[in-house]
């Protein structure tokens, strides 16, 4: 019993140092990190207001356009692109509770470029503001569980696209949130600025 607990620990490890070592770059017009640098957002740790020194630089991009996630060696693993972000006050329907703030929601396509699976969930996904602090999926009203076509957590097969909404409940007087791709220990890796 001892050695299969040990052996999903170093599985479990061996995931987990591989997706950190993951990057997101630019294909879009404007791609990759601008001059000054990602903001404080796209770069805090989800743990720590500091990233490790060996975190990957989060790719700063305009809704709409597209990142490619890379592994370590740089070979491409999927595409992602976050667009047509709204924010509302009304409930999806007549049976979800209203937002606190406002509904944040953004449709993401991702599709599988490698040679392997790509595995995606919903809270890949989280809004940063610039003060660094974070909201998931399911923090605040309830009621974004009630879109109809949220992304689902997947496996992706090579060639294989996904295209679904990530809905967050923001507060509407913080300027410049972003919509940010985490890797598994929480990193930012990509952000999409929301106007």
């Amino acid at each position: 019993m001892r050695s299969r607990i040990a052996v999903a620990g170093v599985l479990l490890g061996v995931l987990a140092v591989s997706a950190c070592n993951t990057v997101v770059a630019g294909s879009g017009v404007l791609t990759g990190t601008p001059a000054g640098g990602p903001s404080p957002a796209a770069t805090s740790g989800a743990q720590s207001s500091t990233p490790p020194t060996d975190a990957p630089t989060a790719s700063v991009f305009q809704l709409g356009q597209t990142g490619t996630v890379t592994d370590e060696n740089g070979a491409p693993l999927a595409d992602i692109t976050v667009a047509d972000a709204v924010q509302t006050t009304d409930p999806p329907d007549e049976f979800s509770d209203p937002p606190q703030g406002v509904f944040l929601s953004a449709t993401v396509t991702l599709t599988n470029i490698g040679e392997k699976v790509f595995s995606v969930a919903p809270f890949d996904f989280v809004v940063g503001y610039p003060d660094g602090s974070r909201i998931q999926y399911g923090d605040g009203s309830k009621g974004a569980f009630g879109y109809d076509n949220i992304l689902p957590t997947a496996d992706l097969g090579p060639g294989e696209t996904l295209v679904g909404e990530v809905v967050f409940d923001v507060d509407p007087d913080v300027a410049g949130p972003q919509i940010l791709y985490l890797d598994l220990s929480g990193r930012a890796l990509g952000a999409w600025m929301v106007p």
